[in-house]
This record gives structure tokens, sequence and C-alpha cells, in this order.
């Protein structure tokens, strides 16, 4: 998230920043990725460079000129076709490597103000002779990709448009102190023993009130609190039933030593609000998402810094497999508009 430019906190998204950690998602099982495993991929999916695997992680790494084990993560946000993509590597030399392997492909040094940015094309001319839904640079439109190596990543866009602040991404997310607040009611939530995030979202209050006019919901700077509060306030008041408004908060997929998890930590001002939150996300899983799917649901509060996280952990009783099925309703509820856990509002 240091790498990560702040200004994708205003976009008026429920999902505004996506991350896969390769390593703990190819940890879930020996051999494969299974069916149940690329199942899980629910959020991760949203990475563009993510959706050419399932023809095979072996055909995915012969078009992308490393292997998927390689990788360390990715990570993401935006709307196609203006969405960035993140491929973290280990560590810098690795990202060079990788940087030299394509342009030893058919990537070529950009000229411009972006010291490194290379490309395999001009900025939105397909090239449907190169087109194959099994590489992840060009897509099966046979779109050109812009590439920046940052640090120990390579930072992928459709256009070089943008990639002057992706540069230079200060302030970052990571710096944002409501997203540091919901990170560190996470950690909390996570078994150190064991316990691995496979993959998570950053999410708007936008997630929570679907009917309002997401433009309208988000302050212009991602951490006027004052702004957010005011704007987030008046519309819980005309939505009903809900939870106190959050600021953002994250959801995350988690394998703990036993079983699939899935955790909400969600931004409050106070652990009065915080605690309200805890209690209403309980009773409206209970009321709405018990009958679906088996989960042992945990609340708690974590002070953090001024702020203060509303933690909430559902645990399946086992692994089945190297599926999350906690996580496989809440986003089949989320993708039919349908998913109210979360939902916003004056009252409980």
């Amino acid at each position: 998230m240091k790498q990560v430019p702040q200004a994708v906190l205003s976009a008026p998204e429920a999902m505004q920043f996506f991350f896969l950690d390769v390593q703990a998602w190819r940890g879930l099982e020996k051999a494969g990725p299974s069916a149940d495993a690329m199942r899980r991929l629910s959020i991760g999916q949203a990475i563009s460079p993510l959706q050419s695997i399932g023809y095979g992680l072996d055909k995915w790494a012969d078009a992308a000129h490393i292997s998927f084990n390689e990788l360390s993560y990715f990570a993401g946000f935006g709307q196609p076709p203006g969405n960035v993509a993140y491929w973290g590597l280990k560590d810098r030399e690795s990202a060079a490597k990788l940087a030299d392997r394509l342009k030893q492909a058919d990537f070529k040094p950009v000229n411009g103000d972006v010291a490194g940015l290379m490309a395999n094309g001009e900025a939105n001319k397909p090239d449907m002779t190169k087109a194959s839904g099994q590489d992840p640079w060009r897509g099966t439109m046979g779109m050109p990709t812009f590439v920046l190596p940052l640090d120990a990543a390579l930072v992928q866009a459709s256009t070089p448009t943008g990639m002057k602040v992706l540069a230079q991404p200060t302030p970052s997310v990571a710096d944002s102190e409501i997203v540091s607040a919901a990170v560190a009611g996470l950690k909390e939530a996570v078994p150190s023993d064991g316990g691995q995030i496979v993959q998570a979202a950053i999410i708007s209050p936008v997630l929570g009130l679907q009917a309002a006019d997401p433009a309208k919901l988000l302050p212009a700077t991602p951490d006027d609190m004052e702004s957010a509060k005011q704007k987030l306030r008046a519309l819980a008041e005309t939505s009903g039933r809900g939870i106190p408004p959050y600021f953002a908060g994250v959801i995350a997929d988690v394998q703990t030593r036993n079983a699939p998890a899935v955790v909400f930590s969600l931004a409050y001002a106070d652990c009065a609000a915080a605690k309200q939150a805890v209690d209403g996300v309980g009773a409206a899983w209970k009321q709405t998402m018990a009958g679906a799917v088996q989960a042992d649901v945990q609340g708690r509060t974590v002070q953090a810094g001024k702020l203060c996280a509303a933690v909430i952990s559902m645990t399946a009783p086992k692994a089945e497999n190297a599926g999350n099925p906690i996580l496989a309703q809440i986003m089949n509820r989320y993708m039919q508009r349908d998913f109210t856990v979360l939902q916003i509002g004056s009252s409980q």
C-alpha cells in the first residue's frame, strides 16, 4: 500500500483496492490450483493479470515471462480500461529481472517524463495478431500494456496517463489514518500462529449505502474525517436500519491453521460507534446469512491511534477443501446487490 497513491481512496466505488498474497493462496494446496482454489479468488479476480490464470499457471507463466510462484503479491485498483495492477516481487532485483525479460520480449522504452516506463505497443491501439486470453500483458483484445518498475514491484496500466502520479505515490494509501486503523483491527483478528491473509479489499461507505449516489458520499480528501462524518451521518438518517456510518474498512479472506474465515474491519471515530457496529453486524449476519453458511461469529473493538476499528470475524467449522464457503456467500450476495450485513443506517 506504500506504493499506491492515496487518491485511490476518493474513487466512488464500493471496493477501492484489491490485494492477493500469492504465496498464501498457493500454500492452500500442494498441487493445483484446484477448482475450489480458483473459485476462492472472488476478491483477487478484480486484478487484471489474474484474469488470465484460468488457462493454467504454466501457460500463464510462458506469456508473463515469470513463474506465478515467483511472485509475492498482486494488487490493483480502478475499473477497466483505466485499471492499474501491481506485480509484487520479493525484492528490487527480482523486479529488475522481470523488467529485463519484458524488454527482451516486445517491450520498448517510452520517451517522456517518467523514467523507466516501457510498453509493448501504442496506447489504445489493439494488435489482434497478439491477442491471447493467456497473456496478462495483452489479453483477449490484444491491448498494449504500459509497465513501470517501482521498487520491488512492476506497475501495469493500459495507458501512460497517470504514470507520473503512480511513480511518486505520496501520500500513499498506507499513509491514510483511516486505512491504518482498519488494518490494525484486521491484524488483531488474524491468528499469529498459522493465520494468513489470502486476499483483501479496501471498502468505502459506498458498500453500505448502495442506493446513494457514490459521488456524493466520499470527501475530496481521503482523510478529511469531519467532512466524511457530516455527509455519512445525513445519508444514514435517510437509509433506515443499519450500522453507524464507517469511514472505510477492509474485507479480508483469511486462512487459519484449520479453517477458512472472513474478517471485516471498519474504521470509526470512536469505540462507542465501533461497538454499535460490532453488535449490528453480528445481528444482521444472524438474520440474513446464518441460514446460508455455517460460521462462528466473533466481534471486538480495537483502539487504533485516534480512531477505533469494529472487527468481526466469521470462521468456518473446518476446511473442506481449498475454498472459502463464507467468502463465496458474501461475494455472491455482493454481486447480486443483496449483501446487507454492512448496510449503513440510523438504527438496528
